[in-house]
């Protein structure tokens, strides 16, 4: 059983990893600047005496989605640093819990994971009080 990953499968991570990264970096500047924007709208919006409650619910909906956007995103940034300063550290792939080699599957689908998927599904079963 192999017990590290190549040089050649941490290159593709790393890559995979830093491009997340810029994606997600792009995306809270977008999001930040709907934001802004949807602030803007609703200042201009107070001056205006046409104001429909129904455009007032929208927006309000509308801003606590990019918020809540934002969080998500955010989350998910801490993730990838995380790994990549394992990946810096020469532990990146390894099972934070366990030690064992994470399968390239489950890199693949969630580069930024820190848990083989026992583990994962481990961790799982006690948050859900099983």
């Amino acid at each position: 059983k192999k017990r590290k990953l190549s040089k050649q499968e941490l290159a593709h991570y790393r890559e995979r990893l830093f491009g997340e990264r810029d994606r997600i970096l792009r995306e809270l500047g977008r999001i930040t600047e709907a934001i802004n924007e949807s602030a803007e709208e609703q200042e201009a919006a107070k001056q205006s005496y046409s104001n429909h409650l129904a455009d007032l619910g929208t927006d309000y909906m509308e801003k606590e989605k990019n918020y809540y956007y934002a969080d998500q995103e955010g989350q998910y940034l801490k993730a990838i640093e995380a790994a990549i300063e394992r990946l810096d550290r020469g532990e990146y792939g390894l099972c934070i819990e366990c030690g064992d080699l994470i399968s390239e599957k489950r890199l693949e689908a969630v580069p930024a994971a820190e848990l083989c998927i026992k583990c994962k599904d481990k961790k799982e079963k006690l948050e859900r009080g099983h």
